[in-house]
């Protein structure tokens, strides 16, 4: 089946819910939105969400080694990784390469450290791309188990034969030679990454990308993921494709939600959705009420969902950082929402980045505004950190951001402790031995 009909067929099938209308191609280069205004009403209802959805309240013990309880002891609980995945996608040569400053190399990571709470190598993990890769992923990998950083891998499936290694088009003849070669792949990268990767993007941009299955049916995309629910089950499934949140289309999103709903309805073990946000040079950005309405419709399919490589390129510094910090509320305040990472976290250095004004740091390593919203956000109005003194039964108490806290005691020569605290009501003990 050709490109046009295998679109036109899933789009043809649509359900009569409710889409927002396309954003438009905007050349003049807006400079404002709706719901931008201090007032507008979503916001406060996002920010309502917030606390209800993205806070829990905590419980931990203090016991000394005979399991007797420690009273009276200073405590300082300091949230270290969101449970939320605010991510970013680095290029790991920019790492990890011997041809770039160790001073600077150094800074990236360090930048990785203090911004990100997930991530994913820009394009190591992708077929293409992997082998001359592959030197880099095992320093980050284990850079990032350290910092307890969770890792997207992306991506298993890219569907399309110019997506792969060239001599990979000599397949296309042979259904056996082909299903045989893909599921290696599957089986030779998700054997191969344990933690910290917990999450793959199974496949990517089916609505442009569909050779495989145009040569061996649609229906092979639902085993791919259960090939990677065979090999790692406790790793998340994903889906991701773009034109959805932002640079919108509705005969896009049609598409998208009908082909995750075929897919469901045969069996295939998808456990999140993975939006891409790029918003181009041109663009409109997408209202936020706009983006909270496409996110309810794809939360009735019942799954996990992840904005996937964010990033907003205009050169007008402060438009863009008012609307990072709009789009990252409004994706935070969605319930089935799980992560948000930005393609685009460098501009590196001159002309070494597609669309150096999407980044969040510039090539002298220096915050923009948008970075700076980003890290506001993310490390001190969306953060926890208190300073009490257990009780009488050794405990302490508190509301704070779920995630990984570090603990620091006092009783311990100020000794930190990793404790997670990722539900909405969580007790945890320590024990000093």
């Amino acid at each position: 089946m050709n490109r046009r009909r295998f679109i036109s067929a899933l789009v043809a099938a649509a359900p009569s819910f409710g889409f927002a209308k396309q954003a438009k191609n905007d050349s003049t280069a807006a400079t404002s939105y709706a719901g931008m205004e201090d007032s507008a009403s979503w916001r406060n209802e996002a920010k309502q969400r917030i606390e209800v959805l993205r806070k829990g309240r905590f419980n931990v013990k203090v016991t000394d080694a005979a399991g007797m309880p420690l009273t009276n002891l200073p405590v300082t609980a300091k949230l270290y990784r969101h449970d939320f995945g605010f991510g970013a996608a680095p290029r790991l040569r920019r790492l990890y390469g011997s041809p770039y400053p160790q001073e600077i190399r150094q800074r990236h990571l360090e930048y990785c450290d203090l911004l990100f709470h997930k991530l994913t190598p820009e394009n190591a993990f992708k077929w293409k791309h992997h082998d001359n890769n592959s030197q880099y992923i095992k320093p980050f990998m284990s850079w990032c188990a350290e910092r307890s950083i969770p890792v997207r891998g992306h991506c298993l499936m890219w569907p399309g034969f110019k997506r792969a290694a060239a001599e990979h088009a000599k397949y296309s003849g042979s259904e056996v030679q082909l299903r045989k070669l893909l599921n290696d792949h599957i089986h030779k990268m998700v054997s191969q990454y344990g933690d910290p990767l917990t999450e793959w993007d199974v496949l990517n941009e089916p609505f442009s990308s569909h050779d495989y299955m145009d040569i061996l049916g649609p229906e092979v995309a639902v085993d791919w993921f259960q090939q990677v629910q065979q090999i790692r089950p406790e790793v998340k499934r994903y889906i991701n494709d773009y034109g959805i949140l932002t640079k919108n289309s509705v005969r896009h999103r049609r598409f998208y939600f009908n082909y995750i709903a075929g897919l469901l309805k045969q069996g295939a073990a998808i456990q999140g959705i993975g939006f891409q946000a790029h918003i181009p040079k041109g663009f409109a950005p997408t209202a936020p009420q706009e983006l909270l309405f496409i996110m309810n419709d794809f939360a009735t399919l019942n799954t996990e969902l992840q904005v996937t490589e964010f990033d907003f390129e205009t050169p007008n510094l402060e438009f863009q950082a008012r609307y990072t910090e709009d789009f990252m509320t409004a994706v935070f305040s969605h319930p089935q929402m799980t992560g948000l990472l930005t393609w685009t976290p460098f501009e590196y250095a001159k002309n070494r980045v597609p669309k150096p004004d999407a980044a969040l740091v510039d090539r002298d390593l220096r915050l923009k505004p948008n970075g700076q919203v980003w890290h506001d956000l993310v490390n001190k109005r969306w953060s926890t950190e208190v300073e009490l003194l257990t009780d009488s039964r050794g405990e302490i108490n508190f509301t704070g951001y779920k995630g990984l806290y570090h603990l620091q005691l006092s009783a311990a020569n100020n000794a930190t402790f990793a404790v997670p605290l990722k539900s909405d009501n969580v007790n945890a003990q320590i024990n000093l031995t």
